[in-house]
């Protein structure tokens, strides 16, 4: 009887030539080194889809994969422009979906009559995990989606804005003229029947979209905001041109009145075929489960946290609540609630992070931001204060979040990230 490895390598050479049975275990035939494999890792957890298989293997020669003892499937190793390499990269691409659950991945270099033996890697799919933008455990498969990024106006005008308490993660600073403005991220799987009003962007927002790798809507933008978002490839919808406005309605007339929606964003990433395309943003931030409610501080609730940025109108106010273990918003000092619910928009973490004073580029106010470096934070959780400093290396960097004092990186709770970017020494108090 044939052996595991002879039998599978006739399927291979049946596949490869065309022809039928082929016959294999030639007398003399030199062995070939395996394929030496980069990705996946023995025993790692596969994420993205589609599955890939990398690694090395001899020039001129086949990959064969199995997965759970079936052939799926084969890579050519190409030549390479050194002559003396013996060994190149392969990439094979798995076409179908990798079940969740756990799977043997084979591999097998043949090169002529030559062959290799086989190698071996397990891998698993789990069936949850935390999603990217906030934490939030859903199916595995949704983890890493392109999110969302979208301009909210704050004027007075376009309270109570729709959809931000669906949001992810919303940045809140001054655009021009002592006016905050959001740029608020959404999973893609979260899509508010209303959201807006939208309004234009600014180059500090398209970094922090790319920082998500999201997908950009916004109505118009400084010419800074528009080289902005072509030097960095930011997959950009603008509702006022035409290829944009399709993505976008009226709900009145006026500058307040642009709003996107759940089927515009539906028909948008189905459209652009955005919906298989996963975050090229590193893997996130750390996240945790709430603290449970004996470790949660009974004085934190009688503490507000307040945010000056320009006056009573846009003063930001944060409430604790012990029972929910939630951060309850004020803006202007009322109340700020989601248009579609009628309820308080709540967070699960609200970051203060001071920034370099503003400097005003123009005119009409527009203002730069020192965004690139090193600064300090505070991270509300839990009802509690936590001192951080914040890095970026570069725009190209995410910026992270480290305790203050140490090299780790803090937690955050899993659910909403409202980011509180404040220039300069604007009050910020917590009392």
């Amino acid at each position: 009887m044939k052996s595991k490895n002879h039998l599978r390598l006739a399927v291979v050479f049946a596949v490869a030539l065309g022809a039928g049975f082929f016959a294999l275990g030639v007398h003399g035939a030199q062995a070939l080194d395996r394929a030496l494999i980069f990705s996946p890792k023995d025993t790692g957890t596969v994420l993205d889809q589609p599955f890939v298989v990398t690694g090395k293997a001899a020039v001129k020669s086949t990959v064969f994969v199995w997965i759970d003892s079936k052939l799926v499937g084969g890579a050519a190793v190409q030549k390479t422009t050194n002559k003396k390499a013996t060994t190149n990269w392969f990439t094979f691409t798995y076409k179908k979906e990798l079940k969740v659950g756990t799977h043997v991945v084979e591999t097998q270099v043949v090169k002529g009559a030559e062959k290799s033996v086989l190698t071996s890697t397990t891998v698993t799919v789990p069936a949850t995990w935390r999603r990217k933008v906030d934490g939030v455990l859903v199916p595995t498969k949704l983890w890493n989606q392109l999110p969302f990024g979208v301009m909210i106006e704050n004027t007075l005008a376009a309270r109570p804005q729709a959809g931000l308490s669906q949001a992810a993660i919303v940045y809140e600073t001054l655009a021009e003229g002592g006016v905050t403005r959001f740029l608020a991220i959404f999973p893609q799987a979260t899509k508010p029947k209303l959201l807006g009003p939208v309004r234009s962007t600014r180059p500090y927002y398209a970094d922090w979209a790319k920082e998500h790798d999201a997908i950009y809507l916004h109505a118009g933008g400084s010419q800074d905001a528009f080289q902005e978002i072509g030097r960095l490839k930011v997959r950009s919808y603008d509702g006022l041109t035409r290829i944009g406005a399709k993505y976008f309605s009226r709900k009145c007339f006026g500058v307040h009145c642009l709003f996107t929606s759940a089927v515009q964003l539906d028909k948008l990433v189905k459209e652009k075929k955005l919906t298989s395309i996963v975050a090229k943003s590193d893997d996130g931030w750390a996240f945790k489960n709430d603290a449970p409610l004996k470790d949660r501080p009974k004085s934190a609730s009688s503490k507000k946290l307040t945010i000056d940025f320009n006056g009573l109108t846009y003063r930001v106010d944060w409430t604790y609540d012990r029972a929910t273990n939630r951060y309850k918003r004020m803006n202007g000092g009322v109340i700020a609630k989601d248009r579609n619910t009628g309820k308080q928009i709540r967070a699960a973490n609200v970051l203060v992070m001071r920034i370099p004073k503003e400097k005003v580029l123009d005119r009409k106010l527009r203002l730069e931001f020192k965004l690139i470096g090193r600064g300090d934070a505070t991270l509300y959780r839990d009802g509690k204060a936590i001192a951080l400093r914040w890095w970026k290396k570069d725009k190209n960097s995410k910026t992270v979040y480290y305790i203050k004092g140490s090299t780790t990186q803090v937690e955050f709770n899993r659910g909403t990230t409202w980011v509180e970017v404040v220039p300069g020494t604007r009050s910020v108090t917590y009392k």
